[in-house]
């Protein structure tokens, strides 16, 4: 069994090296969708293992077979590797929450005997309700974003809100109940109210793809943030107000976000960079946090957080500058500001007026300029 599943290991990372070949912008997208629904082929075997309660060869067998499945419906149905981001990020968005909603969904149907698996077969329904939403979103997603308008910017706050809300959610149900059926029913309506705030949110700003990635970075830097002070407090109870740290500072980090990066004008790959830059600083945090050696855990998420904010708002600014200076030296050749104007027949006049002088309607005529220069602001 473990030699199977170590050449499932091998398969995909061959896989992931054949794709390997461009650095264009399709071919990455390509890359991704590929090695995306080779995953998810996986995922979806492994459930179809448990349902069905497989044994022998097939239990390792059937999840390959679904993978490579997975990996070829792409690859023979879009030959041209044409790929569409609005559908593939929706995509993706929606294969991965939809095996939260449908646990959800599960869980809110069966509460606490969802997952049973001693006295009844429940967990089969959990498991199967998880990959079919997460099969029926992925379509819903490639759909949506292939038959809609919207602007890369709004499919990134999408999936921004679609992950952020139903964890809020979450851990405002762990706070303070322990019902089952409420922790379902929290991950389906906020994961619903998610999708309504970045609509609400998309109508304020027309935010860049760049924006919004920067923004998550942010979003995720509060999470760690969060977490890590939620370590420190004494949870003597499972359900606990506690719990609300680590969502609380996430939003308030994704507002912030929102405000700072407003007319940052941040491309995808600025946006990476602020993403780069927050992990880089993180980690220099963390080997700065190592050299004290504290006894108590607070240096070893402070000390992270604080280097990765700076590095990250350092280059948020250094971006920002330079994107205002490009758009402020294309808004000037854009409207032609400055503009000349050369006379050299007026030398000859000029030079006739001095001899002999000139005269219109009985008043001498001065000298005649031989360029004339305006600059417009």
């Amino acid at each position: 069994m473990k030699i199977k599943f170590n050449f499932l290991s091998i398969l995909l990372i061959i896989l992931f090296l054949t794709v390997q070949k461009s650095d264009a912008q399709d071919e990455l997208l390509f890359r991704r969708h590929v090695i995306n629904s080779g995953w998810n082929g996986l995922l979806y075997g492994i459930a179809f293992d448990v349902i069905a309660e497989v044994d022998g060869a097939a239990i390792a067998g059937i999840p390959v077979i679904t993978a490579g499945t997975s990996i070829l419906v792409p690859i023979l149905r879009n030959p041209d590797r044409s790929i569409d981001y609005d559908a593939l990020v929706l995509s993706i968005h929606g294969k991965t929450l939809g095996w939260a909603h449908g646990v959800a969904l599960a869980t809110l149907i069966g509460g606490e005997e969802a997952f049973d698996s001693y006295n009844s077969n429940n967990y089969k329904f959990t498991i199967g309700a998880g990959a079919a939403t997460s099969i029926g979103m992925g379509i819903l997603g490639s759909s949506l974003g292939k038959n809609n308008d919207w602007t890369e910017g709004q499919v990134e706050l999408y999936r921004l809100y679609g992950w952020l809300m139903p964890f809020a959610g979450l851990s405002l149900m762990a706070s303070f109940s322990e019902e089952p059926r409420l922790y379902g029913a929290s991950v389906l309506v906020f994961g619903a109210g998610g999708y309504l705030i970045g609509d609400r949110i998309n109508n304020w700003y027309d935010y860049t793809r760049g924006e919004v990635r920067a923004t998550q970075v942010l979003t995720l830097l509060n999470l760690g943030l969060g977490f890590g002070i939620l370590a420190e407090t004494e949870m003597e109870e499972v359900h606990n107000p506690y719990w609300m740290i680590p969502a609380g500072i996430a939003i308030a980090g994704t507002m912030v976000g929102h405000k700072w990066l407003q007319n940052t004008n941040l491309t995808p790959q600025q946006g990476m960079l602020t993403a780069y830059a927050a992990c880089g600083g993180v980690v220099l945090g963390l080997g700065i946090a190592l050299l004290i050696e504290s006894d108590v855990p607070t240096p070893y998420y402070l000390i992270p957080y604080a280097t990765g904010l700076g590095a990250y708002g350092y280059t948020v600014e250094r971006l920002r500058r330079k994107n205002n200076s490009q758009d402020f030296l294309n808004n000037i050749k854009g409207k032609n500001n400055f503009n000349l104007t050369l006379m050299p027949q007026n030398l000859f006049l000029n030079n006739r007026i001095n001899d002999k002088g000139y005269m219109v309607e009985g008043s001498p005529v001065g000298l005649q300029p031989l360029f004339t220069a305006t600059v417009r602001f």
